[in-house]
């Protein structure tokens, strides 16, 4: 069961950027020649212009078509022609007549005959909307100069495969301003604990990325978690909140059940298990109530209460699940890593993993070393090493958190094998996924993460070239990746901080076009 199809939550995955193609032809209504009206015969005729502007705009609006279909998220609207004769007249009706649907549209694509920068200037002027010029003789260099030179948003790729990504990135634009971000808190709604590195401010945030946010307190989210009358929480006495119910902990068993089914290896007891899928109820019931599409909580804060022992879980299966369907979900209460993941998967259309990044190895003169032998266990690290090294990379970086997925490959890609271990290595609580990550050596990867002013985004190409920790327990799983400079990879996370998302496949192109579209600086590690 995929509870955010269950609960019809405001899945990102659902998002549309709406593309609106707009054809400006000219027309003569008499037969003449100058410096910019050339031609023979019929060629000069009002008719020839007007087959002309037919023609043309049809072709234009299959090309638009047969460029933009195939991009998931993405809709080519129908095409508006506006025809104006050689006096360039310029007035309200064909600005109304752009402006059909207006709300509906994020993007305009022009296209003309000859001349027509004014007309879709002062539309730009009165309605505000992003626009984009295809690579064409004259016009791109005309239009893009003449809307920036006026602050106006103007889209001008070199190639057509540049405006695919660039639509990609927009899209991504899109998804950020429609994340609404349910953040559980204890003491600090911005930094839990081990989070000073994330986001500052998130006012500033909201205000650059139109990403919201809803806060809730911890103690009411846990004492949700059992089913008794939902008026007799001690947190909120006499009110009544979304405890889990009856029918709750049916649909709960079953989940649990099949999720042990399709494990390789189920290392847990059932009983074990179910607390954490509850959490992962509990959450998406909150998610639908308070219309949020994004989660994070603060894990370090949340397990000195002791209160995560008292109740057996821990919500690394919750971002597991969240993550393959399409709800982003980060640890540590980090919102910037949270956002980060948001950009990667709408981009990507795969679900994105987060967690410690770590140096391994820096450059050739570096010493492989797997450093980050508290968390992963010492025998795992000596069976790994060898294995690195025998990948002959450079330099090597590693993230380690104990929330893999098995939708690497993509949302609708089938699932990938999996064990179920426990976090917490004595009692045997706290179900995490565990992934091998060298079953994807060779697999490209990209990274990403803001920083903590919400001014810089780092983006950066890897490939897989390990794994470890899926057979151990606790925070210990993680994968191992080359970059092409680890140097200025490093030097990015002293700016951008401890955790990093990725995603599978090579989508450094449209992350970095994403933060310019944003106003945002790309630290950028190709």
């Amino acid at each position: 069961m995929k509870l955010a199809d269950e609960f019809e939550l405001r899945n990102n995955r659902e998002v549309t950027l709406n593309v609106r193609p707009i054809e400006i032809g000219l027309y003569h209504d008499y037969v003449f020649e100058g410096p910019c009206r050339f031609g023979r015969g019929d060629e000069l005729t009002r008719e020839h212009d007007m087959m002309v502007i037919e023609m043309k705009s049809k072709n234009d609006e299959k090309m638009l078509h047969d460029l933009f279909d195939g991009i998931p998220g993405v809709n080519v609207m129908d095409q508006i022609v506006i025809k104006r004769d050689e006096t360039f007249p310029l007035n309200d009706a064909m600005l109304e007549k752009m402006a059909t649907d207006r709300d509906d549209v994020d993007l305009y694509v022009f296209n003309f005959t000859v001349f027509g920068a004014d007309l879709a200037i002062a539309f730009s002027q009165k309605y505000g909307k992003p626009s984009m010029i295809l690579p064409t003789p004259n016009n791109d260099a005309h239009m893009s100069a003449a809307y920036r030179a006026r602050g106006l948003e103007m889209h001008s790729p070199a190639t057509l495969e540049e405006a695919k990504k660039t639509l990609v990135a927009l899209r991504a634009r899109k998804v950020m301003a429609n994340t609404r971000a349910l953040v559980v808190v204890r003491n600090n709604s911005v930094h839990p604990v081990t989070n000073y590195d994330s986001f500052l401010d998130h006012f500033e945030v909201t205000k650059k990325l139109g990403t919201s946010f809803t806060y809730y307190n911890l103690h009411e989210f846990l004492d949700q978690l059992h089913n008794v009358a939902p008026d007799t929480n001690p947190t909120l006495p006499g009110r009544v909140a979304d405890n889990i119910n009856d029918e709750d902990e049916k649909a709960v068993g079953a989940m649990v059940d099949e999720f042990m089914t399709g494990a390789t290896v189920c290392d847990m007891d059932r009983d074990k298990i179910v607390p954490s899928m509850r959490a992962h109820y509990l959450v998406n019931k909150l998610l639908k109530k308070l219309d949020c599409n994004a989660f994070a909580a603060p894990c370090p804060d949340m397990c000195a209460t002791r209160r995560l022992n008292h109740e057996q879980t821990t919500l690394c299966l919750n971002h597991t699940l969240n993550n393959e369907n399409g709800v982003c979900s980060a640890c540590e209460q980090d919102v910037s890593a949270l956002l980060s993941m948001v950009a990667l998967s709408a981009v990507s259309q795969s679900a994105p993993y987060m967690g410690n990044t770590v140096p391994v190895k820096l450059d050739a003169d570096d010493e492989l070393r797997i450093k980050t032998r508290i968390m992963f266990r010492p025998y795992s690290c000596d069976e790994e090493t060898p294995r690195l090294e025998e990948q002959h990379a450079d330099a090597i970086m590693s993230i380690y958190h104990a929330v893999p997925n098995r939708q690497f490959k993509g949302y609708d890609a089938e699932q990938a094998p999996y064990d179920v271990r426990p976090f917490a290595m004595d009692g045997r609580w706290g179900a995490t996924v565990r992934y091998d990550f060298k079953r994807d050596i060779g697999e490209p990867i990209t990274l990403a993460k803001f920083d903590p002013t919400c001014s810089k985004l780092l983006v950066a190409r890897g490939t897989i070239v390990g794994g470890i920790g899926a057979l151990d327990e606790n925070c210990s799983e993680g994968v191992f990746f080359s970059v092409s400079d680890g140097r200025a990879f490093r030097e990015a996370t002293m700016w951008t901080g401890n955790h990093t998302a990725l995603v599978y496949g090579d989508w450094f192109d449209e992350m970095v076009l994403f933060a310019e579209s944003v106003g945002l600086e790309p630290l950028a590690v190709g």
